[in-house]
C-alpha cells in the first residue's frame, strides 16, 4: 500500500511540474510580446508602428551619398521609436523639390529634414512647416534667414579652402596656366555656391588658373552624363582660341553624382592625366578611382554621421524644445597616398559600431 500511494504521490508531482512549466512557457511568451508589441507596436496583421514619423526631402534620389545618409538616419530613429520616410523616393515620376516639401507637410510628420534649394519658396515652406508645429533641420545646405531650428552640415568655406589647396597641387604638376571648372548641382543654394566660390578663389590667389563655374541639374542623371561628357570632349587649349570652349585642365564636383559622371567620361575618352579629377564623397567606386590616380582627389564626408546627427537634432527638439544652431560634419581629403589608411580608418569605426 505505501509503496502504491508513494508512485501516485510522485506522478501528481510530475503533472503538477508539466503543468507549472506549461503556465511558465505561456506566461513567458506573452510577457515578450507585450514588451515587443509596446516597444515597436507591432498590429495582429505583423505591421510595424512607431511613434515619431520624420520625413526626408531631398531631390537626388540616385545619389549614393543621400541614400546612405537615408539609411544611417533611419537606423539611428529606429533607436528611439521612430522612422524616416524619403519622400518621393518610391515614386516613379520626378517631382520638383518644393512639391516634395509641400508632400511631407500635408502628411503632418513630427519632423523634417530638408535640403533646401536657396529658393524664397521654399524658404516660405519652411515657414509653413513650422507654424504648423512641424520641427525642420536643414541638411548640407542651409536655409539663410529661414526659422529653422537647427542646420547639419560642412562648413562652406572650409570646403572651399579644401578644394583650393587640391588644386595647388594639381597646377603644380603641370606646365603654363591652368583651367579648372567648378561643377555646381542644381539643389545647392546660391549662397553656399557664393561662398565656395570665394574661399576657393581666395586659397588660389597669385596662382595662374581660371575657375569657371557650371551648374548640372542633377535631377536626372542622365542629363548630368550629357552635361560632363561635353565638357571632357571639348577641344583642348591648342585647338581654339576660346578658353571657355576648351575641355578643362581640373573638373571641381561637389557630389557624388557628378564625380562618378566624370570619371566615366574621362576614362571613356581617353583623357585620364589630361583631366585631373576632384570629386565628393567616398564610395568604393570613387575611392577604387582615387587608388588608380585617376581621380586625384576626393572630399569624404561622413554620410552616417549626417543621418544620425539629423535624427538626434530633431528628437532633441521634440524633447527639449531646443537643438544646436549648427551641427558641423568633418570633411577628409582623400588622395592615392592615404587611401589605404582611411579605408582602415572606416573599417575600424564601422566594427566598432
Amino acid at each position: 500500500m505505501k509503496r502504491k500511494k508513494s508512485n501516485i504521490y510522485k506522478t501528481n508531482l510530475s503533472i503538477l511540474a508539466v503543468v507549472v512549466m506549461a503556465v511558465i512557457t505561456i506566461a513567458s511568451v506573452f510577457v515578450y510580446r507585450r514588451l515587443i508589441n509596446n516597444a515597436f507596436q507591432i498590429d495582429a496583421a505583423g505591421n510595424t508602428f512607431y511613434t515619431y514619423h520624420f520625413a526626408m526631402v531631398a531631390e537626388p534620389h540616385a545619389d549614393a551619398f543621400w541614400n546612405k545618409v537615408w539609411l544611417a538616419a533611419n537606423e539611428e530613429a529606429e533607436t528611439m521609436d521612430a522612422c524616416v520616410e524619403w519622400i518621393g523616393n518610391s515614386l516613379t515620376e520626378e517631382y520638383p523639390l518644393t512639391d516634395l516639401m509641400e508632400m511631407a507637410i500635408a502628411a503632418q510628420v513630427d519632423g523634417i529634414l530638408v535640403q533646401p534649394d536657396g529658393s524664397d519658396e521654399m524658404k516660405l515652406l519652411i515657414q509653413q512647416a513650422i507654424d504648423d508645429g512641424i520641427p525642420v533641420i536643414t541638411v548640407m545646405s542651409d536655409s539663410a534667414g529661414s526659422n529653422r531650428q537647427g542646420f547639419v552640415g560642412y562648413n562652406s568655406y572650409d570646403l572651399g579652402q579644401l578644394y583650393g589647396q587640391q588644386v595647388r597641387v594639381a597646377l603644380s604638376s603641370s606646365q603654363g596656366p591652368g583651367r579648372a571648372v567648378l561643377l555646381f548641382s542644381n539643389d545647392i543654394t546660391e549662397n553656399t555656391q557664393n561662398i565656395i566660390y570665394s574661399s576657393l578663389m581666395e586659397s588660389l590667389e597669385g596662382q595662374n588658373v581660371s575657375v569657371d563655374v557650371m551648374i548640372i541639374d542633377n535631377s536626372n542623371v542622365f542629363s548630368a552624363e550629357e552635361a560632363i561628357r561635353e565638357l571632357v570632349v571639348s577641344p583642348s587649349s591648342d585647338d581654339t582660341a576660346d578658353a571657355d570652349e576648351t575641355a578643362p585642365d581640373i573638373l571641381i564636383c561637389l557630389n557624388s553624382t557628378n564625380t562618378i559622371c566624370a570619371y566615366q567620361a574621362v576614362v571613356d575618352h581617353n583623357k585620364v592625366g589630361e583631366i585631373q579629377i576632384l570629386g565628393y564623397y567616398d564610395s568604393e567606386e570613387i575611392l577604387t578611382a582615387v587608388e588608380k590616380r585617376i581621380i586625384q582627389a576626393t572630399v569624404a564626408v561622413d554620410a552616417n554621421r549626417v543621418g544620425a546627427a539629423c535624427v538626434d537634432a530633431l528628437m532633441e527638439y521634440l524633447q527639449f524644445d531646443r537643438t544646436s544652431d549648427f551641427t558641423p560634419v568633418g570633411l577628409t581629403v582623400v588622395t592615392a597616398d592615404n587611401v589605404d589608411e582611411y579605408r582602415q580608418l572606416v573599417a575600424a569605426e564601422q566594427e566598432g559600431e
